[in-house]
């Protein structure tokens, strides 16, 4: 049976059930207690996980260096970046406390959301930079 702390561990850092079963998908036996709870699995990670500070809708992490430098301007660490597979619910967007969005792709439903790709060009990170001033700047105010 696999351990919920290491499943809550994988989940926040983006490994989804597939990665976790491709030795299988590739031929390879697979390991019997990914066999045995692959649906509580898939269910576990399918789900936006709703911690951290920063949601990134992608299917991995940018780069090392642009990320570390994000949660350095947004006084982070990157154990704080919850990487989605699906977008949130608008009214977890909503609330207080809500945390700041990240997307790959424009989204009319989420215009305070941030846009940028994972391996931005260097207009694509300046507006990025941009965008995160003014996120600071209205969280000042």
């Amino acid at each position: 049976m696999q351990d919920p702390v290491r499943q809550s561990m994988l989940a926040r850092m983006g490994i989804q059930s597939w990665q976790l079963r491709r030795p299988a998908l590739l031929g390879a036996a697979p390991a019997p207690e990914l066999e045995q709870h692959a649906g509580q699995t898939a269910t576990a990670t399918s789900a936006p996980q709703h911690s951290g500070k920063l949601w990134l809708l992608a299917p991995r992490l940018p780069a090392t260096t642009l990320l570390a430098d994000i949660c350095q301007l947004l006084s982070i660490t990157p154990d704080e970046v919850s990487l989605l597979s699906e977008l949130p619910p608008a009214a977890l967007q909503r609330a207080d406390a809500a945390p700041l969005l990240w997307l790959t792709e424009v989204n009319p439903a989420r215009p305070d959301a941030l846009v940028c790709p994972l391996a931005p060009s260097a207009a694509q990170k300046r507006a990025l930079w941009q965008q995160l001033r003014r996120h600071l700047a209205a969280s000042v105010a």
